[in-house]
């Protein structure tokens, strides 16, 4: 007789099969929904028929959210109308959202909203941010004081919106920001620091069979690390820190050199600065580490 944990078991292996098989049939009917010719079809051999006309409604919504992802793949940004719920909200609560879509390798990655209050001044329509989910560190302010700015000082005379000019640069930010956190990732990688820092955290209790004594100083553990290196012939590389912008890189090794690199918005190294740990400049270093983000471990190994 089967047990309570195996029956569990067997039910939440139901649920995962159950959920596979919905996620294959609705692919399967995106694709047959997504034919051609298959709407005219339907209307040249069926007429008056309501499981055609239902088939044909169901077509037809599945043409829109093509088109929808037609334009969310190849603009990236889109805008939709939404209603604040606010009964004393401006405009008698109709917001413009816009929706920045951003893509990386071929997937999305993530996609961000800006909500735009729409008020009417003077037969012009005044645009300013209500809500948003962008990140603090994409410069969102400045992009709205320079395109959509609210007024000047002549009300008569107020600066003209752009918020194609708004959402293309925004759109820009956003990506060059991801391309930079995934360069970082990659960087760690590379120096063989992929494992998070929450998880060394979490195994900061035990490491290569050793438990480690909290009470040791930094000193200590690091002369520990300096002396391991001696034994090895070679330093490496301890830890790469980046800023929440990522415009700013972080290179600690284990013979207590450091290198802190000022990063562009397109993912290069513009300038670096790399000391030994007397507190000398490294010159030869530090004109390894210029250049393009992707490489930069590889360059300083050099």
């Amino acid at each position: 007789m089967e047990t309570t944990e195996q029956l569990d078991e067997d039910i939440s292996d139901l649920h995962t099969r159950l959920a596979t098989l919905r996620a294959h049939r609705a692919n399967l009917s995106s694709v047959l929904l997504s034919q051609p010719h298959l709407a005219a079809r339907l209307q040249s051999t069926t007429t008056n028929n309501k499981p055609a006309n239902d088939a044909n409604d169901v077509i037809t919504r599945q043409s829109k959210r093509n088109l929808e992802n037609i334009y969310r793949a190849c603009a990236g940004v889109t805008a939709y109308k939404v209603k604040d719920p606010d009964p004393h909200a401006l405009n008698d609560g109709n917001i413009l959202g816009v929706s920045i879509d951003v893509a990386l390798g071929g997937r999305f990655v993530e996609t961000y909203h800006v909500l735009l209050s729409v008020k009417q001044k003077n037969d012009k329509r005044i645009m300013r941010i209500h809500k948003h989910t962008v990140p603090p560190c994409i410069p969102l302010q400045h992009l709205s004081d320079k395109w959509l700015p609210a007024g000047g000082k002549d009300e008569e005379n107020d600066p003209e919106q752009d918020l194609v000019r708004f959402g293309r640069l925004l759109r820009k930010e956003l990506v060059s920001w991801h391309l930079r956190v995934n360069a970082v990732e990659e960087l760690r990688k590379d120096a063989g620091l992929a494992q998070s820092r929450q998880d060394s955290e979490d195994d900061s209790f035990t490491s290569n069979g050793k438990i480690l004594n909290a009470f040791v100083s930094d000193d200590e553990a690091s002369s520990d690390i300096e002396q391991e290196d001696a034994d090895l012939g070679s330093a490496r590389i301890l830890d790469i820190e980046a800023d929440a912008a990522i415009r700013q890189v972080t290179v600690v090794w284990s013979d207590r050199r450091t290198a802190v690199m000022a990063i562009t918005k397109d993912g290069r190294v513009e300038r670096a600065v790399c000391r030994t740990r007397d507190g000398a400049r490294n010159a030869v270093l530090s004109r390894k580490a210029v250049g393009p983000l992707n490489g930069l471990v590889r360059r300083l190994r050099a």
